[in-house]
């Protein structure tokens, strides 16, 4: 496994089947890894299951996991000393996509699946998503709904409906379409927090005409542990605290001191929660930093791993 290999490519399709109306919709199945092997591989377990009829790919990206920290899945690895995060990740998978389909086939949609969610058993939640979208042509990307989340609004599924419009949606199961990939592009890399990155897609896309949803069928729970105090060794309180002082510098630097105003401009009328001005309010709602320890955040890395490792070795001698 190396940053250029791919996986074995398939057999081309039958000739007659390359118009859209008349082949299996052709989709890239991109998950992310950073040294949490179990989890990434009880996800993809379940992906690999998904859409039996349709035409997948799935790319197991590697962000500069250490060698026992792989994914056996894995199909591609790239150097990241720091962790650059999420969507960093997801950018570079995008590419390794992308670059593949020149030689072996476009893709009609993208799937960005994270590790730490799981969806529910023995249900095909990536065909779910995708019949809502082939309905939607203007519907740029949908996100399975999370009945259980208490810290995102508008996520719940409602029964009756199949899917409701959403300002934005979490980064976790996005199923985007890749026209609107096309046209507007996928979060920006420069989020190394996740807080913020898809707000500010959300913005460019309704802007250009297309929406975003959240299923009320296809569902997921989200662990919520697979960054803080595990890929970057900070707490979870110290994570929350930087990205959100991230995405409050960011937004205002970028897009003007009322860039929630601006970006609520652009939502239909049919969008059932605003959460532009919530996100806002959340951001910039000040985390004090933490007292202990806060030198041995900002240490080196080598300092910082001899350290660790020193104080498990004290606790392993008692």
């Amino acid at each position: 496994m190396s940053e250029s290999s791919v996986m074995p490519e398939k057999p081309d399709a039958p000739e007659g089947l390359t118009p859209s109306e008349s082949r299996p919709r052709r989709i890239a199945i991109i998950a992310i890894n950073r040294d949490q092997p179990e989890m990434t591989d009880s996800v993809v377990e379940q992906v690999r299951e998904m859409g039996p009829e349709l035409d997948t790919e799935l790319f197991v990206v590697e962000c500069g996991s250490r060698r026992q920290g792989c994914s056996k899945y894995a199909t591609h690895w790239f150097r990241d000393p720091s962790y650059r995060g999420r969507y960093y990740g997801f950018n570079r998978g995008l590419d390794i996509a992308q670059k593949h389909a020149k030689k072996h086939g476009a893709f009609d949609y993208f799937w960005f699946v994270v590790n730490d969610i799981i969806f529910p058993e023995g249900e095909d939640v990536l065909s779910e998503l995708l019949e809502v979208m082939e309905e939607n042509p203007r519907m740029a990307a949908i996100g399975p709904g999370e009945p259980d989340a208490d810290d995102y609004e508008g996520c719940h599924p409602k029964p009756v409906r199949k899917w409701h419009k959403a300002s934005t949606v979490h980064g976790l199961a996005w199923l985007m379409s890749a026209k609107a990939i096309d046209e507007v592009g996928y979060c920006s890399r420069k989020f190394r927090y996740s807080q913020g990155a898809s707000t500010e897609l959300a913005y460019k896309l309704y802007k250009a005409g297309w929406f975003l949803a959240y299923s009320d069928v296809a569902t997921l729970k989200h662990r919520g542990t697979s960054t803080y105090g595990k890929v970057v060794k900070i707490s979870r309180h110290e994570y929350l605290r930087r990205s959100r002082d991230f995405a409050s510098s960011y937004f205002v630097k970028t897009y003007g001191e009322n860039w929630d105003e601006l970006f609520s401009s652009v939502l239909t009328d049919d969008v059932e929660i605003d959460m532009f001005p919530i996100q806002r309010k959340i951001w910039e709602k000040k985390f004090k930093k933490e007292r202990g320890f806060l030198w041995f955040w900002k240490t080196g890395s080598w300092v910082k791993q001899r350290l660790l490792w020193l104080a498990g070795r004290k606790r392993e001698a008692k």
